[in-house]
């Protein structure tokens, strides 16, 4: 499948190639920035790299130049999309290494079209030249995002073990990022201290962001699980942009195995960035009508989002012990299945939160432990789920152990 390395400033053109390229077999990546794209293509080595001229830093030519200097990217297609029509523009994106210029507005088929022409061409060339080493992958986290409109109903607790379960499963890098930047509550979940937050790069431009720095505001669990807590007050968090987290997660990415990124109850811009890049949505409902109403308007938006359902999982969480609307309706109601159901624990669920214990963590024994351990392992890598590890983790010989289990009561059952 190619790689398609998009950048552009303006949101409505990631929205418009994405949708016309990802139905088609591309991977497509977005950046803002002249700067972020560079970045991202020393990541994700792209296999035909769109931008605009007008870029809020450095220039769409810049951009060009600087990628043809890099024996990497010295034959990679490079389109130059931009509203300037001029014959010296023209010229001035072939001067700069650019492969092909086209105008906006542009119809995407064009693009596509101009694009497959591109590609083939940069294939036969491929090879024409002398086989060298083959480069080591780029690792890229496997990313969940943990998302409902519907707040209190749990979504923090699960992202927490749901995170320490793919920490211990695997001990593997895992990342909890917390983006709910006015009332994340993240850290206290896990008992660490709020010294270091998002808050820290307020005042950073995503062009200056670097691993050393995010590290600086990671903190650790005992578990091993690396935390990014929220900002401590509202006026923190209304100065981090978009486009820091998005330079963000394009250095912290190729550095762990697995992200969980706990969302705000909303769909503003950082959400659906997140959304977008995510591998997968796990969204949490209650069993209630308000709780399902928001989760059917949630549905409808990945809907318009053109995602996959098979991207969106959802838990349903017994938030309160009767009257609960039944499960086989809930389903009906929203059009999607159920793929976990976690049982009403209210006292097990008080005291983890006012310790700072995660339940999976300090009482793994636990029903609801058990539960978010094997829909860890479900979400995991293919890679990491179809090999047994060299020197298997607790967690994991719990899951297996379960497994086993139950594939004997079933046989047991015929």
């Amino acid at each position: 499948m190619p790689t398609v390395l998009l950048i552009e400033d303006e949101i409505i053109y990631h929205r418009m190639l994405e949708h016309a390229l990802r139905p088609l077999g591309f991977i497509v990546y977005t950046e803002l920035t002249g700067t972020e794209g560079l970045e991202a293509a020393q990541v994700v080595h792209p296999d035909i790299v769109i931008t605009d001229i007008n870029l809020p830093d450095i220039s769409g030519y810049e951009v060009t130049r600087r990628l043809r200097r890099d024996p990497r990217f010295a034959h990679v297609p490079i389109i130059i999309l931009t509203s300037q029509t001029t014959l010296q523009d023209k010229l001035a994106s072939f001067e700069a290494g650019a492969d092909d210029h086209i105008n906006k507005p542009f119809e995407p088929e064009e693009l596509i079209a101009r694009m497959r022409v591109l590609l083939k061409r940069a294939e036969l060339l491929r090879q024409a030249l002398p086989a060298g080493p083959t480069p080591a992958p780029v690792r890229q986290a496997r990313m969940l995002a943990i998302h409902t409109l519907r707040g209190g109903i749990g979504a923090s607790i699960l992202a927490v073990n749901l995170a320490i379960g793919l920490r211990e499963l695997w001990n593997a890098p895992t990342l909890l990022m917390d983006l709910a930047m006015l009332a994340g509550q993240d850290a206290l979940l896990l008992n660490l201290p709020l010294r270091r937050t998002w808050g820290d790069l307020a005042n950073v431009a995503p062009q200056e962001l670097d691993f050393e720095l995010l590290q600086s505001i990671i903190v650790s669990h005992e578990s091993g699980l690396d935390l990014i807590a929220a900002p401590t007050t509202p006026t923190q968090a209304e100065m981090i942009s978009g486009e820091t987290l998005t330079a963000a997660l394009e250095i912290l990415r190729p550095q762990y195995d697995y992200i969980i990124a706990d969302l705000p109850h909303d769909f503003n811009d950082v959400t659906l960035q997140i959304l977008d890049m995510a591998d997968i949505i796990v969204m949490l409902v209650a069993p209630e009508l308000s709780s399902i109403r928001a989760a059917a308007a949630a549905l409808d938006t990945y809907t318009k989002l053109n995602y996959e359902k098979d991207k969106i999982k959802i838990v349903l969480n017994y938030t309160f012990p009767r009257y609960a609307l039944p499960r086989d309706k809930i389903e009906t109601a929203l059009g999607h299945p159920i793929t976990l159901v976690l049982p009403y624990v209210p006292d097990l669920l008080v005291q983890s939160v006012n310790l700072g214990k995660p339940i999976l963590y300090h009482q793994p024994g636990e029903r609801f432990s058990e539960l978010v351990e094997d829909f860890a392992f479900y979400l995991s890598t293919p890679s990491h789920k179809k090999t047994q590890p060299a020197t298997p983790s607790p967690a994991w010989k719990r899951v297996y152990n379960r497994f086993l289990k139950a594939r004997k009561s079933a046989e047991r059952a015929r």
